[in-house]
């Protein structure tokens, strides 16, 4: 499981022009969300699939696709889940989900109006997939970088990856030698796991908003670089949990490639202070690529996550 590399997504009808004057972002690499003019407003919409967790994939749904709408600056509002269940799924388990779907829903003051739900034969673990939807008088593109920006890290990298590795897989990280005490502090992490706060505290004075989730941080510049046309030069160390570097090293994954939904990167004038994120770098001419202290950083659209997640289930 991992994102389609860029050149693969230009095959297909995904970046063809929408001759449709209300459309003002549709499909786009690297855009978080779909924007759409309605009248004085501007209707945000995103769906987004939870295909890397087992447990908690209700609450994960909810959150996940709602950070894609606050980093486009709107504040979620409504969310349509489709459910697909294995067929021998408890009735235990289904109640659980939807449990889990309201409980997320209800922390960020959204409604779900809609969705699907149906069991089906040829899956082995359940399968959400949330549409989620806002409205904003601006919409912020992930496009909208400009040279000489800031680049600014807020949060830790790496938190939604080793949330689900630790409540996933418990048992196998304490055999490979993961600290009991490490696994119960990122357990502890679930509700870092929402940049919604974050993202619409900084909408304002930021020119670009992305929100990293499979590919992690690289992953997340290289696509802001790419979709806006300018180079990202990092040469700041980037903010790294010790219980994410423990789990990582012991793991042999890179935490710059996990799946980070809780950070949030944003690109600001060079002039505009913001004191709860740290700057890591800045926004310069350039071909739409990034370098991380002057070594160019390719595209890698394959998580971490997935890639131990095949080990660890084999």
């Amino acid at each position: 499981m991992s994102k389609l590399s860029q050149d693969l997504l230009k095959e297909l009808f995904f970046d063809e022009k929408i001759d449709d004057p209300s459309v003002i972002i549709g499909p786009k690499f690297g855009e978080d969300a779909a924007v759409l003019k309605i009248g004085d407003t501007n209707l945000v919409i995103h769906t987004d699939p939870i295909s890397g967790a087992v447990e908690n994939i209700g609450w994960l749904s909810i959150n996940i696709a709602a950070n894609d709408i606050a980093v486009t600056g709107a504040r979620p509002r409504w969310a349509l889940c489709s459910i697909q269940v294995p067929e021998d799924l408890s009735h235990k388990k289904l109640k659980k989900i939807a449990e889990d779907l309201k409980q997320a829903a209800d922390e960020l003051d959204v409604n779900i109006i809609g969705g699907h739900t149906e069991s089906i034969s040829g899956i082995n673990r359940p399968l959400i997939s949330t549409t989620m939807m806002g409205l904003t008088d601006k919409p912020i593109f992930t496009s909208s970088s400009e040279p000489g920006d800031k680049i600014i890290q807020i949060k830790s990298a790496g938190i939604e990856g080793c949330w689900i590795l630790v409540n996933d897989h418990e048992e196998e990280l304490i055999q490979r030698g993961v600290d009991e005490k490490v696994i119960d502090e990122v357990k502890g992490w679930r509700n870092e796991i929402s940049v919604v706060k974050s993202a619409l505290k900084i909408k304002d004075i930021a020119t670009s908003i992305h929100d990293p989730t499979e590919g992690g941080i690289f992953q997340s510049l290289y696509e802001m670089a790419s979709c806006s046309g300018n180079d990202f030069y990092v040469d700041s160390e980037f903010e790294i949990k010790s219980e994410t570097k423990e789990i990582c090293d012991v793991l042999g994954i890179d935490p710059l490639y996990l799946i980070s939904s809780g950070c949030l990167l944003a690109t600001v004038p060079r002039d505009v202070d913001y004191s709860e994120g740290k700057v890591i770098g800045e926004v310069r001419e350039g071909g739409g690529k990034v370098f991380y202290r002057n070594e160019e950083v390719n595209e890698n659209p394959e998580d971490e996550l997935f890639k131990i997640l095949k080990e660890l289930e084999s």
